[in-house]
């Protein structure tokens, strides 16, 4: 079985210093997970994640307006 590749820009997650991801005797919540909140402060993780969803077809580009959407809006709010 072949090793699957792993991005470089995943690479910074290998200098994340010590982060809880359940505070503790609190309730899991992502949006206050210490690890969470640093990741998506690192520009390569978040690189990564842009590339994925893109390279996934779940955006696409408007070379019109020069944005980008994701697939199935419908523009209704």
């Amino acid at each position: 079985m072949a090793k699957k590749e792993v991005s470089k820009l995943l690479e910074v997650a290998r200098k994340m210093p010590p982060l809880y991801h359940t505070l503790p005797e609190k309730e899991f919540s992502i949006e206050n997970s210490e690890m969470a909140q640093w990741m998506m402060q690192q520009p390569e993780i978040l690189q990564y994640i842009a590339n994925r969803i893109k390279d996934g077809h779940h955006i696409v580009y408007n070379r019109e307006t020069g944005k980008w959407q994701g697939v199935d809006f419908d523009g209704a709010k």
